[in-house]
């Protein structure tokens, strides 16, 4: 047994062990300290996890969805799991209990002439607008996001040292895993970084900035003002939008790239069981799982490969999964 701790130190080596994994568990880590205030209020911070903390803290709320319910119950299930693999006394949630097991949310996959409006679209409304910045910044920002499939927050806190003009890769440093990547970009989106490398330096308070995208104090774009471009583009595009929680949503750019790259690989008859690790890297996923589910989205929008991916690599696709990615 391990020498008696507080709950909260529990917790803490909790979140060290999981930061040491490479994970990056910022908002984990927020809402593991209000478990540490309920524990607290309720068992006085004891170093165990009892089964009324437990009951009280997955019960639904009026006001959230079971997918958010779903996320705090995993939280703590996870949490109680490590508790007891340290020795310590602890209710762990069992893993039958999920009141969420599929997606609610499907990702929405654009089209190759969707992708060209909505490029077009961005850069119709970047050119009317008064900002050199926003005139320079979200042309080159969306089409990063198109043709390399990188998170939001990844592109936008790219800085300048991290972009090779020669070599044509972007180096990722603050990613959603704490995985570093090299990410090649295609020739004519390499000489769209050149282009526009040698424009921003002209724009006031752009040179003084060490992010590749500055917003105008010098700082990296908040993911919300990228999202509000990319729903105005969506709307000179054409292209509806269904409301809160039903999307298109800016990480559907994101999922069309790798659904684009599976079709590319199944129609040129490459072997998935070795190809499917290099996405997965390519990705900044943890592991297959979140890979493998593209596959599910692949068989859906391209059906007439369902049979070739199937007969050859059918052991590699999941009946379902879910996870933010």
């Amino acid at each position: 047994m391990p020498i008696p701790e507080s709950f909260q130190q529990i917790v803490d080596a909790y979140i060290v062990e999981k930061r040491s994994l490479g994970f990056k568990f910022d908002k984990t880590a927020k809402v593991l300290r209000r478990i540490i205030a309920l524990q607290t209020r309720l068992n006085q911070g004891a170093p165990l996890l009892s089964r009324e903390i437990v009951e009280t803290w997955i019960e639904k709320t009026p006001w959230e969805s079971e997918v958010n319910r779903s996320h705090r119950i995993g939280i703590v299930r996870g949490l109680g799991k490590y508790m007891v693999r340290m020795g310590y006394k602890a209710y762990v949630v069992p893993d039958r209990f999920a009141p969420f097991q599929d997606y609610m949310y499907v990702p929405y996959i654009f089209s190759d002439k969707e992708l060209g409006l909505l490029l077009t679209s961005v850069d119709a409304f970047c050119k009317k607008t008064t900002s050199e910045l926003v005139r320079l910044v979200f042309p080159l920002l969306f089409r990063i996001l198109v043709g390399c499939g990188l998170r939001i927050t990844e592109a936008l806190n790219i800085e300048k040292e991290d972009v090779d003009l020669e070599k044509g890769t972007l180096l990722l440093l603050n990613t959603k895993n704490k995985k570093e990547r090299i990410i090649p970009m295609a020739d004519s989106l390499c000489e769209a970084c050149r282009k526009y490398a040698f424009s921003i330096q002209f724009v006031r308070g752009a040179n003084e900035s060490k992010y590749f995208f500055p917003n105008p104090e010098g700082k990296a774009y908040a993911a919300a003002t990228a999202y509000a471009r990319f729903r105005q583009a969506l709307w000179l595009a054409g292209i509806s939008h269904g409301g809160r929680g039903k999307g298109p949503r800016l990480h559907d750019l994101r999922h069309t790239y790798a659904v684009r790259v599976l079709n590319k690989w199944v129609r040129e008859g490459k072997n998935l069981t070795t190809a499917l690790p290099y996405l997965s890297v390519y990705m900044g996923h943890v592991g297959l799982k979140a890979t493998q589910h593209y596959l599910r989205l692949t068989a859906a929008m391209f059906p007439e490969l369902v049979k070739t991916a199937e007969e050859a690599y059918g052991w590699v696709i999941p009946e379902a999964y879910h996870e933010g990615n």
